[in-house]
């Protein structure tokens, strides 16, 4: 159930603002499949190094899996671009901000959830490949959140379309606590969804 939401339904859900104007039976043809492919295959790479050491290396490897086979270059972006309204770092930060990002991942003196909430937002405000840095931070906050004893979190409610950039903006916005909440709720969506798939059985 996991892999399937999270490689099929959460990818459309989040993209609905690119989808509008699209008539809903073409909307799946237009998302590529190469994609949806690529989520299933750096999710699968996940599971099977549950317990290698997350950094610098294997943050890329994710990226470069959502790559594969697209027209999107594996590896750090070579230009300046925008990320949600505000310039992300220049092409000579974007090492140091992994850098800073590896460290404050394995930095026992802050608790797990804070620590995978914070490399989700710091990966996608780092933007430090040429595309795929939401769907690279979203796999990765997960596969931390899987090694120290959690499930991950799915994004695949309707509102999520809105409600997963609005928790963004709030974060940017200094609104730390809003962001937080949002992700602490989408956690409990997530296992109330697997208690109820249970529970059907």
């Amino acid at each position: 159930m996991l892999r399937h939401e999270i490689t099929s339904v959460e990818p459309m859900i989040l993209a609905k603002p690119q989808l509008k104007g699209i008539a809903k039976d073409q909307q799946m043809v237009f998302m590529d499949w190469t994609n949806l492919k690529n989520i299933g295959a750096a999710y699968d790479y996940i599971l099977k190094h549950k317990k290698t050491t997350i950094d610098r290396y294997q943050i890329s490897e994710i990226q470069k899996l959502l790559a594969k086979n697209t027209d999107v270059r594996p590896g750090y972006r070579i230009s300046m671009t925008m990320v949600l309204g505000k310039y992300a770092p220049s092409i000579e930060q974007i090492y140091y901000k992994m850098e800073e990002i590896e460290y404050h991942l394995h930095d026992a003196t802050y608790p797990v959830l804070t620590r995978a909430f914070d490399t989700h937002f710091d990966i996608i405000m780092a933007q430090p490949y040429n595309d795929y840095n939401k769907r690279t931070a979203r796999l990765i906050m997960n596969w931390f959140l899987i090694q120290n004893g959690y499930r991950p979190i799915i994004f695949n409610k309707k509102t999520d379309a809105t409600a997963y950039p609005n928790a963004l903006h709030a974060r940017i916005d200094g609104n730390r606590r809003a962001y937080t909440n949002y992700m602490e709720r989408s956690m409990l969506h997530t296992q109330q969804q697997i208690i109820n798939l249970l529970n059907s059985h």
